[in-house]
């Protein structure tokens, strides 16, 4: 093949003679110079494809990742408040019992000089300041449901302990054998025998009562006795856990049998002056192990 090439109008015509095979190998270098280019662009746009569906998926991982942290910081703060709610059931329920405690125990807030200030004390335990710059968001709120957890616990903890002290308040002798508060007329221990005006020993306590006014148990327990006693007159015993009895005399008229269980507060008779007695009263006794107690 001939081929003429003119640069200028004025320059020379320059001849160039191409063989077949210098044609056939110019055609080979283009059409692979093309499927190069070819390459080239289908690599940039491959590769740009692949950078955008990465920004894409990273976004929807971010977006899952908040959604699953906001989703888990909404369950804990419900089984958060849900733990306080029950905190304070369980601290209301406290107050209730540690009052029926107080019933139990009689006690008589008159008697507490208005003198005295509500004095306290102890060590001292710093509490860690929950709202540390250093902690997150998540590690605060994770401590403090562990810690409302705990006080669940610890609260629960109280709460069996003030029912094991009611129930051994019930079992255990206390408080009068009267409904009403009156003062001894003969105590546990040497006296003046009121019949032979000589010095002896007093097994239990006398309170003067009008005759008729009830006895009372003053703990949950078995009747062992109750009927004629001899110089105790009509008497009833009752059995308590931990070796316990308590002995209620002079009666005028018994209410309970030999084998009864009874409750604390529950009227087992009547007072009298039955049995060797001056008068209307009731004669207590505790007994541990067969010995009188106080």
């Amino acid at each position: 093949m001939q081929i003429l090439l003119m640069t200028s109008p004025t320059a020379p015509v320059r001849e160039f003679q191409l063989s077949k095979r210098q044609i056939v190998i110019g055609l080979i270098v283009m059409l692979l110079f093309l499927v190069g280019i070819n390459w080239m662009i289908a690599s940039i746009i491959n590769q740009t494809r692949d950078t955008v569906l990465f920004i894409k998926h990273s976004n929807s991982l971010d977006v899952k990742t908040t959604f699953l942290k906001d989703s888990d910081y909404e369950r804990k703060l419900h089984e958060l408040q849900a733990r306080l709610e029950e905190a304070q059931i369980n601290l209301d329920q406290l107050a209730a019992l540690k009052e029926k405690l107080k019933n139990f125990t009689n006690s008589d807030s008159s008697s507490v000089s208005s003198d005295v200030s509500a004095a306290q004390g102890g060590p001292l335990r710093l509490v860690r300041q929950l709202d540390s710059d250093q902690d997150s968001y998540g590690i605060r709120l994770d401590r403090t449901l562990e810690q409302s957890i705990g006080l669940s616990a610890q609260v629960s903890e109280l709460r069996k302990a003030f029912t094991q002290t009611q129930v051994a308040l019930k079992n255990s002798p206390s408080g009068l054998p009267l409904p009403f508060e009156v003062a001894a007329s003969s105590g546990l221990g040497y006296r003046i025998d009121p019949f032979t005006n000589q010095l002896a020993w007093h097994d239990g306590t006398d309170f003067p009562a009008l005759i008729g006014t009830p006895i009372l148990a003053t703990a949950n327990g078995i009747v062992i006795k109750a009927g004629w006693g001899g110089d105790y007159g009509n008497m009833v015993e009752v059995r308590h856990p931990n070796g316990y009895v308590t002995r209620y005399a002079h009666a005028q008229e018994l209410s309970v049998q030999v084998g009864q269980a009874v409750k604390k507060s529950q009227v087992i008779g009547k007072s009298g002056s039955t049995g060797r007695s001056t008068g209307p009263h009731l004669h207590y006794e505790v007994l541990r192990n067969g010995i009188p107690a106080s």
